[in-house]
């Protein structure tokens, strides 16, 4: 399957990197006897319960690995999913598939914890087998720093995961308190994909990408759609109009020309003034310590003139 179309479900599931956080000490598996037997519940109500700290670690999202490896605790992962790519020695870990694979890929490797998202097909059939799954779904900005907090927990990490989030809190705060400052709220749309031009998915409410155009100074002009992540023709984008138009599509292909050439956008204001930016969708698509850096990126989208140029 695709990146293009990974991306696309992984932001729809919201799973979909380091950190400003400092770089940790080497990891070690061991950890205090009064640690361990440990119990964390996931995204999905689930009761995970360690008896010691995971030492084999296989984790199928970005999201997770990039947390893993944020925390220091990178040596232990054995195997990822095909897209992580972040930091540069989650690219040399051994690759098991991408949003559906075979779970005895995964099972044959005999870990101690497994990290992994909604999608696909994995987490009905490792349940079955048995596995310790750890599943993330977060769906705004605190539930990615419970789940930061969470991993760790797993890898007797806390101390640097409470570094961690704090050094995002304090980042994003300090954006939302700025932009309090702006004297417009522009109207802006998050296109997620443009592979049907004439019905793209965007991000709509009850997700971190709503969070960061709302902590930024802006309005989504999706917020009020009845999905996460719905489609809109080019009758509904015009009808919202938005002033801004973000790319995370970027990469696959989406370009600033190609939305002012599409039909029935040039009556668009982001059109017409040519207030179209590209982002790095890992940067928004991932909620992990690198969603910080999603946030920095957007304010100065939105409000250049607090934030810097783009």
């Amino acid at each position: 399957m695709s990146r293009r179309i990974f991306a696309l479900l992984a932001v729809l599931l919201f799973v979909l990197g380091a950190c400003a956080a400092p770089a940790a000490a080497p990891a070690s598996p061991t950890a205090s006897a009064a640690h361990y037997p440990l119990s964390v519940t996931d995204d999905r109500g689930k009761t995970l319960t360690l008896a010691a700290a995971p030492a084999r670690v296989v984790s199928f999202a970005p999201s997770a690995t990039e947390i893993v490896f944020a925390l220091g605790a990178g040596d232990r992962i054995v195997a990822t999913d095909d897209f992580s790519d972040f930091p540069a020695e989650a690219k040399s870990l051994p690759k098991l598939g991408g949003v559906r694979t075979s779970p005895e890929k995964i099972v044959a490797l005999k870990p101690d914890l497994i990290l992994a998202i909604t999608s696909g097909n994995l987490p009905a059939q490792l349940d079955q087998l048995g596995q310790p799954l750890f599943i993330f779904d977060p769906t705004d900005v605190e539930g990615v720093y419970k789940n930061i907090r969470a991993v760790g927990q797993m890898f007797d990490r806390e101390q640097k995961a409470m570094q961690v989030v704090a050094d995002m809190r304090a980042r994003i705060d300090a954006i939302g308190t700025k932009a309090k400052q702006a004297t417009s709220q522009p109207r802006v749309l998050h296109e997620v994909d443009s592979t049907d031009p004439a019905r793209i998915f965007v991000a709509g409410p009850r997700n971190f990408i709503d969070s960061i155009i709302t902590t930024c100074g802006g309005v989504n002009v999706a917020a009020d759609a009845p999905t996460k992540f719905p489609q809109l023709s080019a009758e509904q984008v015009v009808a919202r109009g938005p002033e801004i138009v973000v790319l995370a599509d970027f990469r696959f292909g989406a370009t600033p020309e190609q939305v002012v050439a599409r039909p029935g956008w040039s009556g668009i204001p982001a059109v017409r003034n040519r207030a179209i930016y590209p982002i790095d969708d890992d940067l928004v698509s991932r909620p992990g310590p690198r969603l910080v850096l999603g946030f920095e990126a957007y304010a100065k989208i939105i409000h250049p003139e607090l934030f810097g140029t783009p």
